[in-house]
């Protein structure tokens, strides 16, 4: 198979439950992109089944997000009924491939991809989308910029109108929260156990639900309470190892009630910890050296110096960096002279969309119709473009002082639109 639709197929880069994922090339915009390629068993030989799929890529679309891999695509390719999805390319590692080699990860770092994963998973959960199968496999840490990436929400469902499967195991059981084995209807919270269960391991070298079978693994998640991560090394902070063992509590209502709250949390013991480190000490970062990142590089030939630039068509997300505002100038009192403030650091954003007019509101303020160029403070703005007729279309972006950067929103009609 050489191609999917109009995309071109370059070379095989992992395997999964679900399918095959390759990188491939949109020649159409010259970007490259992930396709995974989705097992025919998954579905089902009606056409409600490959539509309802349809409508359920849309939705997970709209997870526009920092540290969640974007859906840009979704389809069928017409000579071999192969349904595929095209998802933004990361390079770098999962974190499941850093458990394999042993890379050792700190405290600090562990606190950190705790806290853009809660911050990535409040996120889905505010759209309705449970992920229902956060493992490390399915987070990646970027080669260039040691940015998190949450990915496969594939399996994942919107939660809407109480609907609920029960007839299919979904996720990986030694990440599975109790509700989930048992297959009963699951809320965020169930995917916050999960995350529990990643940080455990990441700390402890060792999953918190050992088993030689599905069955005995599910037997320990709802049954056994794992030893504390404290209790196995000294290196682990107490305060630390009680906030896993409260994800990791069986019922829901025991455990962190957002991942906003879990992250906020993680985020109060990295402070701490920070505040308490001796001076010039180095802060670690999350970033992997060339040797540490296992996801193959593209193809020299067909790379790009601008490759980490998402190029939005159909939906937007922009990666940015915080650029600090210059020193306040100012002058010894009594000079008769006036104190300088240099105006906040800014950037230019260029918004249209497909179809154009539609209203473009930041942060909750009516800007006007696209096309536009704004200029806003640097830094993460909320956005969200609607027209009648169309579904809306929210973002998070983030904007870089001194840079203009295109955004080109394609909006989906509503259904029965004519």
């Amino acid at each position: 198979m050489k191609s999917l639709g109009r995309y071109e197929i370059l070379l095989e880069i992992g395997r999964g439950a679900m399918g095959i994922v390759y990188l491939g090339s949109d020649a159409k915009i010259n970007r490259q992109v992930a396709l995974k390629c989705l097992r025919p068993e998954l579905f089902e030989a009606s056409e409600e089944t490959r539509k309802r799929f349809q409508q359920e890529i849309l939705a997970l679309g709209r997870l526009i997000h920092p540290n969640i891999v974007t859906i840009f695509d979704a389809g069928e390719d017409p000579s071999t009924r192969t349904a595929y999805i095209v998802m933004e390319y990361v390079e770098g590692t999962s974190l499941g491939q850093l458990l394999k080699k042993g890379a050792p990860l700190s405290v600090e770092q562990v606190i950190r991809i705790g806290i853009d994963i809660c911050s990535a998973l409040d996120f889905a959960h505010s759209k309705g989308v449970i992920h229902r199968d956060i493992k490390p496999g399915n987070i990646l840490l970027t080669s260039e910029r040691g940015t998190i990436k949450v990915t496969d929400f594939g399996i994942a469902r919107l939660d809407e109108g109480g609907h609920t499967q029960t007839d299919h195991l979904l996720g990986t059981p030694q990440y599975m929260s109790p509700e989930q084995c048992k297959g009963e209807r699951v809320d965020g919270r169930s995917d916050l156990f999960s995350v529990g269960a990643l940080l455990y391991e990441l700390l402890t070298r060792q999953k918190p639900f050992p088993g030689e079978n599905v069955a005995a693994i599910m037997h320990q998640v709802l049954t056994k309470t794992p030893v504390a991560p404290a209790t196995l090394s000294p290196e682990i902070p107490k305060p630390l190892s009680d906030l896993v063992m409260k994800a990791l509590e069986k019922e829901p209502g025991q455990r962190f009630q957002s991942g906003a709250e879990m992250a906020e949390a993680l985020a109060s013991l990295l402070s701490h910890r920070e505040q308490t480190k001796p001076v010039g000490e180095e802060r670690p970062t999350l970033a992997l050296s060339e040797s540490q990142a296992e996801v193959p590089p593209a193809p020299a030939s067909r790379r790009r110096p601008w490759a980490w630039i998402p190029v939005v068509i159909g939906l937007a997300v922009i990666l940015g960096w915080w650029s600090f505002r210059p020193p306040r100038e100012s002058t010894p009192s009594g000079t008769g002279t006036t104190t300088k403030t240099p105006p906040a650091a800014t950037g230019k954003v260029h918004l249209s969309t497909t179809p154009a007019g539609a209203e473009i509101v930041i942060n909750g303020e009516l800007k006007g119709t696209a096309p536009l160029t704004l200029d806003l403070p640097a830094g993460s703005h909320e956005l969200v473009a609607k027209m009648k007729g169309h579904h809306p279309l929210e973002a998070t972006i983030t904007v870089a002082a001194g840079e203009t950067v295109p955004v080109d929103l394609k909006l989906t009609e509503e259904e029965g639109t004519p």
